[in-house]
């Protein structure tokens, strides 16, 4: 058994592909099985996970139809046999030595979880520290109420809390899965560990084809249906990090499409969301922007419930 799987999902990523995989042996760690799962690439992705993969036996590359990265992520998953995983996006890749940092608190913790740096296509940088957080409750807090980075980027797992508890991520969500993914595990954790300091996943900002470079209505819905999965999985507790979140998520909903644009899609879909409510606005600890940008939503919202053009 690897002591860790690296699970990166590929499609048409030609372009990017071969640093990702070349960053991974740069890791200062020998006991790794990579996985590379082709999701029906129409590129030339598949030669060369190949080609890597027919020099160096620690790479394993799994071809399947294309299903979206969630169904790659689930089918590394399936074919992962390390003692720890963490996911690499094909078109991002790891600073080196990253892991190695790591190896220390592998004992002793269930969850790792490192800085991510962003690197734009002008080789702009902008650091994105993961939260410091002294204990469990504390990480978990920060992750539930969106005050800390909450993708899947940037953390090992241990497998075996994956495996036990039967968990992957859900293929009917394209934004805010890895999310639910990370706040699940965590959940099922009572160890986490933070390296604020080490910003060892690089996120490449110049791919426009990335899921986060293609931001509309629908996705920023799905991550308000993901808000009501936390809530469900957590019972009672968590209400004021939840409270945070959905007024987040709502506020950036305005931010990007506007006051009327909003409360129509927030409308069209309350039977799969959790709707914002006045005190939420008024109690939530937000900046103070974003208060306002709600305000203005609530507003809006009254003048229409009275009749008027909102």
């Amino acid at each position: 058994m690897p002591l860790i799987s690296i699970i990166v999902p590929v499609y048409n990523v030609e372009q990017y592909l071969a640093k990702c995989i070349e960053s991974i042996a740069e890791q200062g760690v020998d006991d790794y099985e990579l996985l590379l799962v082709n999701d029906g690439s129409k590129d030339n992705s598949l030669e060369i996970c190949n080609e890597y993969a027919s020099k160096e036996s620690r790479i394993k590359v799994i071809s399947k139809e294309n299903g979206g990265v969630s169904s790659a992520r689930n089918c590394g998953l399936d074919n992962a046999t390390g003692e720890w995983v963490t996911f690499v996006d094909a078109d991002d890749w790891l600073a080196e030595g990253t892991l190695a940092k790591c190896l220390p608190y592998m004992e002793e913790y269930d969850i790792i979880r490192f800085s991510t740096l962003d690197v734009f296509g002008n080789e702009r940088t902008h650091k994105r520290p993961v939260r410091y957080a002294k204990n469990w409750d504390e990480a978990f807090r920060q992750v539930m109420g969106h005050r800390t980075m909450i993708g899947i980027a940037g953390t090992l797992y241990r497998r075996r809390l994956i495996e036990e508890n039967n968990i992957r991520l859900d293929t009917n969500i394209i934004y805010g899965e890895d999310w639910l993914l990370l706040a699940t595990v965590m959940h099922k954790s009572r160890s986490v560990k933070t390296l604020n300091e080490l910003y060892g996943y690089i996120y490449n900002r110049a791919n426009e084809a990335s899921c986060s470079n293609t931001l509309n209505i629908e996705k920023f819905i799905q991550s308000l249906v993901v808000v009501r999965k936390l809530r469900e999985m957590v019972g009672k507790g968590y209400k004021e990090e939840l409270k945070r979140s959905r007024c987040y998520r709502v506020g950036m909903l305005i931010k990007h499409f506007g006051c009327k644009r909003t409360y129509r899609a927030l409308m069209d879909n309350l039977d799969r969301i959790d709707l914002i409510n006045l005190h939420d606005i008024l109690t939530a600890k937000l900046h103070f922007s974003l208060r306002c940008r709600l305000l203005r939503l609530w507003i809006g919202y009254l003048a229409w419930r009275n009749g008027e053009k909102l």
